[in-house]
C-alpha cells in the first residue's frame, strides 16, 4: 500500500520550524492562524524512541481511523510546493504505521519528559507563532500521529521538482492519495515500484538517485557505488553492469547467473552487514521480484572482516543455505 501526501513548505527542512509557508497557506488555515504546522519536526531524526520517529502528517488525519483500523504499514511518499509554486518531492518512507489516540498521548508524554515538547514550543516561539496551537484538538487531537523507523527515510534531493505531466502537479489537498491510482509504473496487485537501472556509474558528489523523482545519497556511498561499478566491468566485460535497477545499488546479469550487490557506507563491518542483510534478502526473494536467473548476493563494505565476522557470516550462509558473500571496496 503506497500513498502520496502533501506537506507543507518548511525552508528549514522540516527540523524545526521556518515560518516560510505563512504566506502561501488560505487565511483560514491552522497555519495562517498559528504561524506553524505541526509537520514542522518531521525529520527531526534526533528525536527517536527506541528507533522509531513519532511524528506528524496533516494528509493522515482524514484517514487516520481506517488506517488504524487495517492496522497495515504503508509506505509514504511526500511532496511540497514551494514559494515559487514549483512542486517538490521530499521523501519516500517505508512502512510507516498510524499511531492509535492512547499511543499518541504516551509519547507525548515522553515528549515532555525528554524536553522534546518544551524545544517545540520554544522552536514556535522563535518564529513568532503561538504555540497555544500545539495539539489544538480542533485541528488535529495530538502533535503524533505516524511513526516510522529513520532508516527507512529516503530524502529526495533539493531539486527532485515534479515535470510536466506528473500527476502531482494536480494534487493540492492535505490529504492521502493512493499512488497506484496517479502514478504510472505501480501494478496494483503487488504495489511495486519499478526503476530502470543505468549503466552509468554516479557521480562522486553526493548524488542524485533516479526513483520517482531523486533521492539524496551520501558521498561514500556514491564513490563505493562508482568504484564497484568500474571493477565489476572489468571482470565482467561481456555482462551487464546496472547500478539501481528495481532499487538494487548495483545488479550484474551474465548468461549463467544474476549477482545483487547492496552497499553500506559504515566502517564496522558488522554494521554493514546488519543493515544490508534484510535488505538484499528482500530484494532476491521476495514475491514481488522475479528472477528468472539463479541468484548470488554480495554485501558490500569499506573495511574487511574480522575473524569474528568473516565466522558469523560463514554461519549464516551454512545454516540458511544463502548464496552470500562479502566484499570489499576501498574509498
Amino acid at each position: 500500500m503506497h500513498k502520496i501526501a502533501r506537506i507543507a513548505y518548511n525552508s528549514n527542512e522540516w527540523q524545526k520550524p521556518s515560518g516560510s509557508a505563512r504566506k502561501l497557506e488560505a487565511k483560514n488555515t491552522y497555519y495562517s492562524q498559528y504561524g506553524f504546522g505541526h509537520e514542522e519536526w518531521l525529520f527531526r531524526s534526533e528525536w527517536l524512541i527506541d528507533g522509531w520517529r513519532y511524528t506528524f502528517v496533516q494528509g493522515v488525519n482524514k484517514s487516520r481511523r481506517k488506517l488504524i483500523e487495517e492496522g497495515k504499514p504503508f509506505d509514504l511518499t511526500l511532496f511540497t510546493i514551494q514559494p515559487d509554486k514549483k512542486r517538490r518531492y521530499v521523501a519516500s518512507i517505508r512502512d510507516v504505521e498510524c499511531v492509535e489516540v492512547q499511543q499518541a498521548a504516551e509519547v507525548v508524554a515522553r515528549f515532555k519528559k525528554l524536553g522534546w515538547y518544551q524545544s517545540m514550543l520554544d522552536e514556535i516561539e522563535a518564529v513568532n507563532g503561538n504555540f497555544s496551537g500545539l495539539g489544538d484538538g480542533e485541528y488535529a487531537d495530538s502533535i503524533v500521529n505516524v511513526r516510522f523507523r529513520q532508516e527507512n527515510v529516503r530524502r529526495f534531493g533539493p531539486k527532485a521538482y515534479a515535470k510536466s505531466g506528473d500527476p502531482i502537479l494536480e494534487l493540492n489537498r492535505y490529504q492521502l492519495f493512493d499512488i497506484d491510482k496517479i502514478e504510472k509504473g505501480v501494478e496494483k496487485s503487488g504495489q511495486k515500484v519499478a526503476r530502470k537501472g543505468s549503466t552509468e556509474p554516479p557521480t562522486t558528489r553526493s548524488f542524485i538517485r533516479r526513483a520517482t523523482s531523486a533521492v539524496e545519497c551520501t558521498p561514500e556511498h556514491a564513490l563505493i557505488q562508482k568504484r564497484l561499478m568500474s571493477e565489476l566491468k572489468l571482470e565482467y566485460p561481456e555482462a551487464l553492469v546496472e547500478s539501481e535497477r528495481d532499487f538494487i545499488d548495483v545488479s550484474v546479469t551474465t548468461k549463467k547467473e544474476l549477482i545483487l550487490f547492496e552497499i553500506k557506507s559504515d566502517l564496522e563491518p558488522r554494521t554493514v552487514i546488519r543493515q544490508a542483510l534484510g535488505q538484499i534478502l528482500e530484494y532476491a526473494y521476495h514475491p514481488n521480484r522475479k528472477h528468472l536467473l539463479p541468484l548470488r548476493l554480495v554485501i558490500v563494505g569499506r573495511r574487511p572482516l574480522t575473524s569474528l565476522d568473516k565466522t558469523y557470516l560463514d554461519h549464516l550462509t551454512t545454516t540458511f543455505s544463502l548464496p552470500l558473500t562479502y566484499r570489499v571496496v576501498q574509498v
